[in-house]
């Protein structure tokens, strides 16, 4: 799937050093043979990640404004989930097994957590103020929060859930070490104020699979497994909204208000406004599955998937990029 894409938009294909376009997404790199990739995150069109890999060997790919490359990872690395970057020489990387990599502008090292679940998201205001999530969703497994501090890394206390069966917490995002936002299955909303966590209800028992704002009161977090579900903050309560045809969402990010970009299955790349509305539709055409979205402070947008409904392989890819106009 992903190489009938990729032929698809090798007339379109650009390596980032010169201008892109606006209006559609174009291939940033051949992914065909990458295995999945799940993730992607940076600071500068000089300075940008993709996690991913294959089950039991996971993958860091880098952009460094002209070029793309692998870099070395510990041996015995398993696939790759999220990856958070606070700068050049600053990246967190989290993955199966309860893997968590750092990265000092050279070396990407393992550092020992307290799980051996699947760590799925992570965000931290800094390199030592770090929270990583996590669960088992196939069994009854209590969900995983970790947090890293000058100590090292603990598993989190949690309250007990009204919200049962949440097996698995998948993405988390925050404005500041006391405002942080984790969700996950189950309609699953946790929210940490420096001292405590609150749950929250949006009115939805579908897995919400990722989490992004652009302030304490303008949050969004999206998923559902059939269909989209956009669920949002306004600093006093969630709602929820069911985008009715559109594929179930798996990655949001945003830099402006009214401008949510969401990602999801079977292609789906469109920017929704604050109240579920559509603006633009760049959805692909492709089964291939978009994982996650990151803009950058330039404008540049990608988006980075896999075809993960093919669980024995052949692990494919995908990885396209565009730049956004003013007001998205």
């Amino acid at each position: 799937m992903a190489a009938a894409l990729l032929a698809a938009l090798a007339g379109a294909c650009d390596d980032g050093s010169a201008g892109l376009p606006t209006d559609r997404f174009v291939t940033a790199f051949d992914a065909t043979q990458t295995g999945w990739l799940l993730s992607v995150a940076g600071t500068s069109d000089s300075d940008l990640w993709v996690a991913g890999g294959k089950p039991g060997a996971g993958l860091m790919r880098h952009f460094d404004g002209s070029e793309w490359s692998d870099v070395t990872l510990p041996q015995g690395t398993p696939l790759l989930d999220w990856v958070h970057v606070w700068g050049p020489d600053s990246a967190l990387v989290v993955g199966d097994l309860g893997t968590v990599l750092v990265w000092d502008g050279a070396t990407w090292t393992p550092e020992t957590t307290p799980t051996t679940q699947n760590l799925w998201g992570a965000w931290g205001p800094s390199p030592d103020d770090v929270w990583a999530v996590g669960g088992n969703s196939v069994n009854d497994d209590d969900a995983t929060i970790l947090r890293r501090d000058a100590g090292g890394w603990h598993a989190e206390t949690l309250p007990t859930l009204a919200r049962p069966g949440v097996n698995a917490f998948f993405k988390v995002w925050g404005t500041s070490a006391s405002d942080v936002w984790v969700v996950g299955r189950r309609g699953a909303i946790l929210h940490w104020d420096g001292a405590s966590w609150t749950e929250f209800d949006a009115g939805t028992g579908q897995d919400l699979i990722a989490v992004w704002g652009t302030g304490p009161d303008h949050v969004a977090a999206v998923g559902g497994r059939n269909n989209g579900i956009l669920a949002t903050w306004n600093g006093q309560t969630w709602t929820s909204k069911n985008l009715g045809a559109m594929p179930g969402l798996n990655g949001v990010w945003m830099r402006s208000p009214d401008a949510v970009h969401v990602a999801g299955a079977r292609g789906t790349l469109v920017t929704l406004g604050f109240d579920g509305s559509v603006r633009q539709d760049r959805t692909l055409n492709t089964e291939t599955d978009v994982h996650a979205v990151f803009g950058l402070p330039s404008g540049r947008i990608t988006g980075v998937g896999g075809n993960f409904l093919f669980s024995n392989g052949p692990y494919e890819g995908i990885a396209v990029w565009r730049q956004l106009p003013a007001g998205e």
